[in-house]
């Protein structure tokens, strides 16, 4: 793609942005003149999200909203899906060989079959649909055809009030399928986009139907009754099987938007036509017992679903938009259980010291940080497991109880009953305990009692909301400087970065870009081999299932704590620490992870602090491993 093609798409880009006050003309005129300054080009949607202008999933929005007026190349470059140099070479395939650009992206490994559908529909201006049978209301198919369908194919998908069919295809402008839709339905009908064999496994399951009279829905024989219990039923369902923890449904302008977010990250999963907001916003209501009249205020509840013989709890907000009504139902399976230290994913000399010199001492503040959402409740309880014996009291003051663990004493704080962290720190104490555990460190309060217990002789853990290990110990320090030398003994900083999916991971070669951002050289980076996911069924085609913690250990040694005492600034004791304790940093063990081909440059890049400069490959994985 040329230099004026380029500047195109950015006008085209920059000017949508402005148009929906994402961003404003003057922050517009700085990216572009920062884009033509950059020695290594890049597109005006990151330079805008490096400066801090706009985020990467509101440039996203408004690249779909005004797809229409873009190229399909220039759409999937600017959100970062294909590079120019892959648009290139589709391009030069499309011509010298007749076949579509989508054709020869898909055949190159650029994209998949699903994203690409999911753009094409975004620049036509249709909803993209991906259907399941469950999703069809059964009485919309009677009286037709299963062969019919699926000789062209088609699957009609919903009616509104007013008898206008939406129906599914897998490629709108094929003008036999176009034909028969309007010779089935003559009286309206809007073209969805969807993937080929969804489409296709759904007139299937259609026709078993058709043959045995039978409802394919599984465990909920009473779906057919309301076909909006079933649909709702159905994205529930698939959620938990995706091992999603939350369910979106977004008004947009013209359709409902489902996304799931899986391993920490939405995944945009279908549309559904915008006339099935409200009786699916209905049904959710009645399920959490909200006031389902109430249209103008944003409501809340809990809802209880069976699922494969368990019992799932549901957390339901409903927030009210421009457009209707918007919903998250995040989805708290407990089921999950306690992971062992072997599983959290700790490089094996990390692991060790961890237990040796951190877990196995009887006394001493031990903490874990990281933000929201980085595992550091998992980590708190295989920690604690791990103690866990007949010769020792553990007990816990928790906002609430996660999960519970045979042979400890937990307790759930209550402010509304007067079970407060004050009053229940007092009575711990009391208790006997050799291990004291509290949830999480939020003030000055449980700061304070946190050290006077380890003072007393105890072993006390707990969880803090900070970047890394030494801004744990900054912030400790703002909060309670007391003695924070002598009591603190480790401190655990964690993020979780997504696995490449083992169904469809297939080598790969990192870029210069993907490297510089690492700060390592290709020289280096060349000697070991790399691996990505090309996106399949099993991961919801993002090329990732399932995370894997990283992890930065600093135990506290002579150096390190008269640097505190000092009050030195933070990238002091960050240096003494590297010098004096092997600190290992998080971006280091997740860089040795990229090389185990357990996740990506680009995991590495965008959830690890920049600390410090790189150690040589070769030394990484020398105190990795």
């Amino acid at each position: 793609m040329g230099g004026a093609s380029t500047s195109a798409v950015a006008s085209t880009i920059g000017k949508a942005l402005v148009e929906e006050g994402v961003i404003t003309e003057a922050q517009l005129n700085r990216a572009l003149r920062t884009q033509r300054l950059l020695e290594e080009p890049k597109h005006l949607g990151d330079v805008l999200v490096g400066l801090g202008f706009a985020n990467r999933q509101a440039v996203n929005d408004v690249i779909a909203k005004h797809g229409g007026s873009m190229r399909l190349g220039e759409i999937l470059v600017e959100q970062g899906l294909i590079s120019n140099e892959s648009l290139e070479t589709a391009l030069i395939a499309q011509k010298e060989r007749g076949i579509r650009l989508g054709a020869a992206l898909i055949e190159m490994g650029a994209i998949n079959e699903r994203i690409l559908l999911q753009n094409i529909a975004h620049q036509s201006g249709v909803p993209f649909i991906e259907p399941s049978f469950n999703m069809v209301e059964s009485g919309l198919l009677k009286g037709m055809s299963p062969d019919y369908l699926a000789r062209f194919p088609m699957l009609p998908f919903n009616r509104d009030d007013a008898g206008h069919m939406t129906v599914v295809v897998p490629k709108l402008d094929d003008p036999e399928v176009r034909q028969a839709v309007e010779d089935l339905f003559p009286g309206g009908v809007t073209l969805a986009l969807g993937p080929r064999e969804a489409i296709e496994q759904s007139i299937e399951d259609f026709k078993a139907y058709h043959v045995r009279g039978e409802r394919l829905e599984r465990g909920h024989s009473d779906s057919d009754a309301d076909p909006v219990v079933q649909l709702v039923d159905h994205l529930i369902i698939q959620a938990i099987d995706e091992g999603a923890s939350d369910i979106h449904i977004e008004p947009m302008v013209d359709v409902v938007r489902v996304r799931y977010r899986i391993d920490g990250v939405l995944v945009y999963k279908t549309d559904l036509p915008a006339n099935m907001l409200a009786k699916i916003i209905s049904r959710l209501k009645i399920m959490a017992e909200c006031n389902i009249a109430e249209h103008q205020h944003h409501q809340g509840g809990h809802v209880a679903f069976s699922h494969e013989g368990a019992e799932i709890d549901m957390r339901l907000s409903i927030y009210v938009c421009v457009h209707g009504e918007s919903v998250v139902l995040r989805i708290l399976n407990k089921a999950m259980g306690l992971v062992t230290l072997d599983e959290l994913g700790m490089s094996p000399n990390m692991l060790t010291r961890y237990q040796e010199d951190v877990l196995d001492p009887s006394t001493g503040v031990v903490l874990i940080t990281g933000p929201t959402g980085s595992g550091k409740t998992t980590s708190l309880y295989s920690s604690i497991d791990y103690c866990n014996s007949a010769d020792r009291k553990i007990i816990t003051a928790e906002d609430p109880v996660e999960y519970t663990v045979d042979g400890i004493v937990q307790c759930s704080i209550h402010e509304k009953i007067g079970r407060g962290f004050e009053s229940t720190l007092r009575e711990i104490v009391r208790q006997e305990p050799d291990i004291i555990v509290l949830g999480e460190i939020r003030d000055k309060v449980t700061a304070r009692v946190a050290i006077q217990a380890a003072l007393t002789g105890h072993k006390v853990y707990s969880t803090f909301h900070t970047e890394d290990t030494i801004g744990g110990l900054l912030r400790l320090m703002d909060m309670e400087t007391f003695l924070i030398s002598s009591t603190v003994i480790s401190v655990l900083a964690q993020r979780l970065l997504r696995r490449i999916c083992s169904h469809c991971a297939v080598p790969c070669v990192p870029t210069v870009r993907e490297v510089k951002a690492l700060g390592l050289e290709m020289s280096e980076v060349r000697e070991y081999e790399y691996r990505r996911g090309s996106g399949c069924a099993h991961c919801a085609y993002t090329g990732y299932r399932g995370r894997i913690g990283v992890y930065e250990l600093l135990v506290l040694n002579e150096d390190v704590k008269e640097a505190i005492l000092q009050k030195k600034p933070a990238h002091e004791i960050r240096r003494v620490s590297v010098e004096t304790t092997g600190l290992v940093s998080m971006r280091e063990d997740a860089i040795d992870k990229v090389l185990q081909g357990l996740t990506t440059f680009e995991e590495a890049t965008k959830h690890t602090p920049k600390t410090f400069a790189m150690r040589p490959l070769r030394q990484i994985v020398a105190l990795c491993r």
